[in-house]
């Protein structure tokens, strides 16, 4: 990557951070260390969110990072064109078509060759997202990387399980908080059915413990154990807590099958704290006055866009990528007319600002969601 691309990435990724700040209510990091930035790293990151996830680990690790993503996002040339020269990479499966797979040699080959240069990659293992909080079973497509790296040189890869959490991943404006595990070694190996499940059963233990995870063997009890945890909505970005509490919802339903002792566990689980009438009514206030103040973005997005995305875990981020390229067009339109119909150039960029300004204060301190 010569050093135009460099800075072209590089102020893309300050763009995109900046974008997701003023997006998010708030983004918590936890764990997040530099000391393996100057080794081959690969991220391993359970996937709810579509795009989001990736946005927002790619922005977060402050370094070079390669990622790969769904291959249908670069079906528009244009657009693959852009995606790649920011450093993503598509990957194909098998619901691309048996055909398709064939394309991953090179890709694979590129991987080699970014981790050879001691640089990061960013694979969502599952393969697949959706909103459930718990980490699915893995698929092996990251192996492939390993074994291309390892074709070059015999030198270790350090892989790195991170956690993301969400308060409501569909709702705006959402809390989000990045759980950074301890990054671990991984020595060439010969590939086998033996020593890729261990190396996935490891992965999996990993990632189930940096991100709220209700197994599979409770999901006669998932709508109860989640709606449990929400009572107090912050436990969602709290893994450690909300895990621990959905293993002692698991002895108490081993020990007694009645599921009393089960249900008592979601008693000793604070409601969000109550707030006082003041701030009940500051909430209402902005929320009017953001819904007044957008009309025009909030009418597109709920009569036009919106109906249209059939999956849920789509929704927040076509609703970002839609924030994205509309206001910094909106502002400027703003202030192209105040300026030529007022001939005010300090109110004309006043109002852009005051209305930037009064958004950052609904969406960081009293925001209510909005679908």
């Amino acid at each position: 990557m010569n050093s135009v691309q460099n800075q072209v990435t590089n102020s893309v990724k300050a763009l995109v951070r900046f974008a997701l700040w003023c997006y998010f209510k708030r983004i918590t990091l936890i764990g997040f260390s530099k000391e393996n930035h100057a080794k081959p790293v690969i991220y391993l990151g359970n996937h709810q969110n579509a795009l989001i996830d990736a946005l927002l680990i790619a922005t977060t690790t402050r370094r070079k990072t390669t990622f790969l993503t769904r291959s249908d996002v670069f079906k528009n040339p244009l657009i693959g064109r852009l995606l790649r020269y920011i450093g993503m990479l598509p990957i194909y499966r098998f619901r691309d078509g048996v055909d398709t797979l064939s394309k991953n040699a090179p890709i694979f080959n590129r991987c080699g060759e970014i981790l050879h240069d001691h640089e990061a990659i960013l694979i969502f293992p599952e393969g697949n997202h959706g909103l459930k909080r718990r980490v699915r079973p893995l698929k092996k497509g990251f192996i492939s990387l390993l074994t291309h790296r390892w074709s070059r040189d015999k030198q270790p890869v350090y892989l790195s399980p991170i956690g993301v959490n969400y308060k409501n991943a569909v709702r705006f404006p959402d809390c989000a908080t990045l759980v950074y595990g301890k990054a671990f070694q991984v020595n060439p190996f010969e590939p086998s059915p033996d020593s890729i499940q261990s190396l996935l059963n490891q992965l999996h233990q990993q990632l189930s413990v940096l991100t709220t995870h209700i197994p599979e063997s409770l999901e006669v009890y998932y709508d109860q154990i989640e709606a449990g945890i929400e009572k107090d909505g912050q436990l969602f970005l709290n893994p450690i807590k909300a895990n621990d509490l959905i293993a002692q919802f698991e002895r108490a339903q081993h020990i007694d099958p009645s599921g009393v002792a089960a249900n008592d566990i979601w008693l000793k689980v604070n409601s969000e704290k109550s707030i006082s009438f003041f701030q009940k009514a500051c909430s209402v206030i902005f929320k009017f006055l953001f819904e007044c103040l957008n009309i025009v973005p909030i009418s597109i997005w709920r009569l036009f866009l919106k109906p249209g995305i059939k999956q849920p875990e789509f929704l927040s981020t076509a609703r970002f990528g839609f924030s994205l390229l509309f206001f910094p067009a909106y502002f400027l339109l703003l202030f192209i007319l105040i300026a030529v119909f007022s001939k005010n150039l300090g109110m004309a960029l006043a109002i852009p600002m005051i209305h930037f300004i009064l958004n950052i204060i609904f969406v960081k301190k009293y925001a209510n969601p909005l679908h």
